[in-house]
């Protein structure tokens, strides 16, 4: 080989070395900043999954807290196969059993339409109730001791002589839908 060969040789190597010196560079940057901001998406997203592990250890904490009581709740309610007539007479005739152990009479009952939402439904039903008075405070303090709540919504006491009064209820049951 000639001189004047291998020195062309050498320049084209010296130029492929130079452009590849070119391309390479920028692309040993560039990596070296998708590496960066990679390491940034990396511990952001750690700080994210810590957070939500945190929250929901928390939540499940607010869970187990409420839990007794959406249980003592659930329990007080009236199951979805329970036709809303049998509901109300059912609670008519607790009502009666209590007034009766009160010495209250019960003069007359209605049954009102429920009210439907989404979980629940709300039944109603209006008791008018004659006695002493001292039985109407029993009846309600054993009305709130009571297994299934009742919810009175509306209540109207009316003297008949010195001892005695007339009242009128409209308390609700609920029914748990499915």
């Amino acid at each position: 080989m000639s001189r004047d060969r291998l020195k062309i040789i050498g320049f084209y190597v010296l130029a492929a070395l130079i452009i590849a010196r070119v391309v390479i560079t920028p692309l040993q940057h560039s990596l070296r900043d998708k590496k960066a901001l990679l390491k940034e998406y990396e511990d952001t997203y750690k700080m994210r999954m810590f957070s939500v592990e945190k929250y929901k250890a928390q939540e499940n904490e607010k869970n187990k807290e409420r839990s007794p009581v959406d249980e003592a709740f659930l329990k007080s309610l009236y199951g979805a196969d329970v036709i809303y007539t049998a509901l109300q007479s059912d609670v008519v005739e607790k009502i009666s059993a209590l007034a009766e152990k009160q010495g209250l009479t019960i003069t007359t009952f209605e049954f009102s339409e429920p009210t439907s939402l989404k979980a629940i439904s709300e039944v109603p039903v209006v008791i008018r109730l004659n006695g002493p008075q001292k039985g109407i405070l029993a009846l309600l303090r054993e009305m709130e001791k009571d297994n299934m709540k009742l919810v009175i919504r509306r209540f109207e006491d009316t003297k008949n002589g010195p001892y005695t009064a007339q009242c009128s209820m409209n308390i609700s049951a609920f029914r748990l839908e499915k």
